[in-house]
C-alpha cells in the first residue's frame, strides 16, 4: 500500500515538473499584470515588477523593481542586500550588485531602471492599509550618495526601488525566481521571461 501510494506521488510530481504551462507561481505568489507579480507570505507582502524578456533577454543586466512590506498583522522585518537573490533558469543563484557596481554603471542602467519603476506604486492597490512610506532602499541613483545595505519595513510601511543583478553570459528566457530569506521564512517569487511576450 505504502508502494502504492509513493508511486502515485512520486507520478503527479514527474507531471508537474513536466507540465507545459507557460507560467506557474509559486506559493503565495500569483500574477497580477503581464509583468508583475504579488507576493503575500507569512513574513513579507511584496509586488514585483519584471521587464519584457524582448528587451532583456541576451542582455548583461536583469533590473526589476520590487516594493515590500511585512506582512499584514506581523512583525517589521529587516531584510539586508544580501538576503536577496536571483535564481536563473538555469539553476544558477545571482546576487544583487553592489552600490558601487551600481553606480559605476548607471549610465547604462538609467533607462533600464527608470523603466522598471514606472508601473509603481502598485502594492496598494492590493494592500490599502499601507499608507507609509519608507525612504530607504538598497542604491542610490547619482547624484544621491545615500543608501542602504539592509532596511527595516514594518507592516503599514512600503520600501520600493530597483533589484539590479548582472547576468554572466546573458539572460536566459525561461522561469526565473526573486528569492528573499528571511528570518523564518523565505519569499520565492517566480517570474517568466519569454521572446514572445508584450513589450514595455
Amino acid at each position: 500500500m505504502k508502494t502504492t501510494s509513493l508511486f502515485c506521488v512520486l507520478m503527479v510530481t514527474i507531471g508537474c515538473a513536466t507540465s507545459s504551462t507557460p507560467y506557474v507561481t509559486g506559493p503565495g505568489s500569483q500574477q497580477v499584470h503581464g509583468n508583475a507579480v504579488l507576493h503575500e507570505g507569512p513574513e513579507i507582502e511584496a509586488i514585483l515588477i519584471h521587464p519584457s524578456g524582448k528587451r532583456t533577454i541576451g542582455g548583461e543586466w536583469l533590473v526589476l523593481a520590487a516594493e515590500l512590506s511585512a506582512a499584514q498583522g506581523g512583525e517589521p522585518i529587516v531584510v539586508t542586500r544580501d538576503n536577496i537573490s536571483l535564481r536563473a533558469p538555469d539553476g544558477r543563484r545571482l546576487p544583487l550588485v553592489s552600490q558601487d557596481e551600481f553606480r559605476g554603471s548607471f549610465p547604462r542602467l538609467q533607462i533600464p531602471v527608470q523603466r522598471s519603476l514606472e508601473y509603481l506604486p502598485l502594492l496598494d492597490r492590493y494592500k490599502p492599509n499601507k499608507s507609509g512610506v519608507c525612504d530607504t532602499w538598497f542604491y542610490a541613483a547619482p547624484p544621491a550618495t545615500i543608501f542602504f545595505e539592509e532596511i527595516a519595513i514594518g507592516s503599514t510601511q512600503i520600501c520600493s526601488g530597483p533589484l539590479v543583478v548582472r547576468v554572466p553570459g546573458g539572460v536566459q528566457p525561461g522561469r526565473w525566481r526573486l528569492l528573499i530569506e528571511l528570518q523564518e521564512s523565505r519569499a520565492d517569487i517566480p517570474f517568466e521571461l519569454a521572446l514572445e511576450d508584450s513589450t514595455r
